[in-house]
């Protein structure tokens, strides 16, 4: 059965939920059988109130089972010179499952994702680029970008 891609939409949640568990997985975060009942609730709340009004989100199918998913955030920000308008994103999450790589389907969804940041007016689009992921993004245009002022994280939770 040929694999189909779309937009998702709320109905889709509970794949959106899988595809970012089986992306932080992919990572090597470890997902603890505990904290999954809450993180899923989190996450479910999230996307009940933002999916295709500040996320959107691109899943490949085949059947009933999801095969891909790639997501796309948007930022409202104050003004800045490389966004005039005040708004970018940020693709997140790009993840083919192992049985449907080298089929294409990363590049659909990311085309998808990229055509729906010019519907937006975005400014421009940025992402963290696993090693397997970077040759794709820079065949779509991505440059690696070599940080002036380095990013730096404060974590306020010691849990």
């Amino acid at each position: 059965m040929p694999v189909s891609l779309r937009q998702a939409t709320h109905a889709d949640i509970p794949l959106l939920i899988k595809a970012r568990f089986d992306f932080l997985r992919a990572l090597g975060y470890p997902i603890i059988a505990e904290e999954l009942p809450e993180a899923s609730l989190l996450i479910e709340s999230f996307l009940s109130e933002h999916l295709n009004r500040d996320i959107f989100a691109w899943i490949g199918l085949e059947g009933e089972t999801i095969a891909a998913a790639g997501f796309l955030q948007v930022y409202q920000v104050m003004w800045q010179p490389k966004a005039p308008k005040g708004r970018f994103g940020r693709i997140i999450n790009v993840l083919t499952w192992q049985e449907y790589r080298r089929q294409g389907l990363a590049r659909e969804i990311m085309q998808a994702l990229i055509q729906k940041a010019r519907e937006l007016d975005l400014a421009y689009l940025d992402l963290d680029a696993s090693p397997e992921g970077q040759p794709l993004y820079e065949s779509l245009g991505f440059k690696l970008v070599h940080a002036e002022h380095p990013p730096m994280c404060l974590f306020l939770s010691q849990e």
